[in-house]
């Protein structure tokens, strides 16, 4: 075969033919284009928040369409759906200063009064018995007790009815002034030493006869040491002991003076008598610290 010779027999039988999937080609002399960034389309699903499809509630006032998470139309105010409306919670309520101390005081009172009561209830062997009322000789409130006087004067006294009797503590004796229907009468009790004086306790005659027929005291003025204590028409005109409250805090001494009297009466044909009769004094209280 001619080396020179280019034609083939064989080129004849076959048609030449391109790659049309390939790249072009390039020239050595042109500079390499990179191809530009095809843009996908754009999914529903990437859509911004704003542009995505939103649910919507229909008003049934107004029949205006409404966001799904909106709770009143936007157009007429009406509420949407009948759910419950979530409730706020309750404030809480702080207290003041004032207000915590009133609540501590009050608990402490309250622990008190139960303590008092747990005592009561338990302090009592027998239920059954009940305390005798307080009698000359006895006390009238815990912690006080009879106060005896050592000395007793008067403004004066019918023989036989001397004023030491209202101390002696005997019921057939009383004092008798000298015929002065009980004017200008008072009396005077010393005590060895300083007693508070809470009460004081006159006892008039108690036989009935003999307590109509002579004066009785009606209102008197009391003077001890630390204070003066009048009282005008109290004392009540029966058998019954007068019980005064003076409150006294210091005192060796005490005076009863009489500002008027109940007149003597005619008892079952008996006449009256001129004196004023007292039968007793009796003072309670305590030692003076």
């Amino acid at each position: 075969m001619d080396e020179g010779n280019t034609n083939d027999p064989f080129d004849d039988l076959f048609e030449a033919f391109e790659l049309e999937d390939g790249p072009p080609p390039v020239s050595k002399d042109q500079p390499s284009e990179t191809p530009e960034a095809v843009e996908e389309p754009v999914a529903a699903a990437h859509l911004e928040p704003d542009e995505a499809p939103t649910a919507t509630v229909v008003c049934t006032s107004c029949g205006a369409g409404n966001p799904a998470h909106n709770r009143h139309c936007e157009q007429c105010g009406a509420r949407l759906g009948t759910g419950a409306l979530p409730v706020a919670p309750a404030p809480m309520i702080r207290a003041t200063p004032g207000g915590r101390a009133i609540t501590v005081i009050g608990g402490a009172l309250l622990i008190v009064l139960v303590a008092v009561l747990l005592l009561n209830l338990g302090g009592d062997d027998d239920p059954s018995e009940t305390s005798a009322a307080p009698s000359s000789t006895s006390t009238t409130a815990i912690g006080v007790i009879e106060l005896k006087p050592f000395s007793v004067d008067a403004s004066s006294s019918f023989p036989g009815f001397e004023e030491s009797n209202l101390i002696d503590g005997q019921d057939s004796t009383y004092w008798n002034d000298n015929s002065l229907r009980g004017n200008n009468a008072w009396l005077e009790f010393e005590f060895a030493q300083e007693v508070q004086i809470t009460e004081i306790e006159l006892q008039n005659l108690q036989d009935e006869e003999k307590f109509r027929r002579n004066y009785r005291i009606k209102s008197i003025v009391i003077t001890v040491d630390d204070l003066q204590i009048e009282i005008p028409d109290q004392l009540e005109d029966n058998t019954d002991p007068r019980r005064i409250q003076i409150g006294s805090l210091a005192t060796t001494r005490v005076r009863i003076e009489i500002n008027s009297t109940y007149p003597a009466e005619q008892f079952n044909g008996g006449v009256p008598f001129d004196e004023l009769a007292l039968q007793e004094v009796i003072f309670f209280g305590n030692v003076a610290p």
